[in-house]
């Protein structure tokens, strides 16, 4: 009878972990190495809109939606401080009107918004991304496999989903 009841519980218990590929890893495990190298791709993706105009940079984290948008932490932000670009906490912008342009609410310029929708990994080396950008009224969406190969974290095949 014990052994039936131990049996059960083990049984039940793994039951309760979910290990499909749809269970979300938290917002929080986004900021690791393999988030770092889809942002890094992300930017060298960027297209070149308003040469010549001051630009920041916002990374945020998941979805975005009526509730709002997580923003990426400082120190997750100061990875990329290398890039030379002036990045601003999601939490510093705001939608300017009439169309809706999400800029810098100091100096009211339009921001890139990079956000790193969807990490997860599919192996202890290999992990799936989507991540996207948006500056005014242009925006993309990327899907990515990215591999870790002699302790570094590389994109290894990208795709355009949509947009720009």
């Amino acid at each position: 009878m014990t052994r039936r009841l131990l049996l059960l519980s083990l049984c039940l218990g793994l039951a309760a972990c979910d290990s499909s590929d749809t269970a979300p890893l938290p917002l929080n495990l986004y900021e690791c190495d393999a988030g770092e190298a889809a942002v890094r791709h992300l930017i060298t993706l960027l297209p070149d809109i308003n040469p010549g105009v001051p630009k920041s940079y916002s990374i945020v984290l998941g979805e975005i939606n009526r509730d709002g948008m997580t923003p990426a932490t400082d120190p997750f932000t100061n990875r990329f401080a290398d890039l030379k670009l002036k990045f601003v906490n999601a939490q510093n912008l705001k939608v300017i009107e009439p169309d809706h342009t999400i800029a810098e609410s100091d100096t009211r310029l339009a921001a890139f918004v990079l956000q790193l929708r969807k990490l997860q990994p599919t192996s202890a080396t290999t992990w799936d991304a989507e991540a996207g950008w948006s500056y005014k009224k242009e925006y993309a969406r990327i899907k990515m496999q990215l591999e870790v190969k002699d302790g570094k974290t590389r994109v290894v095949n990208a795709e355009k989903v949509e947009g720009s």
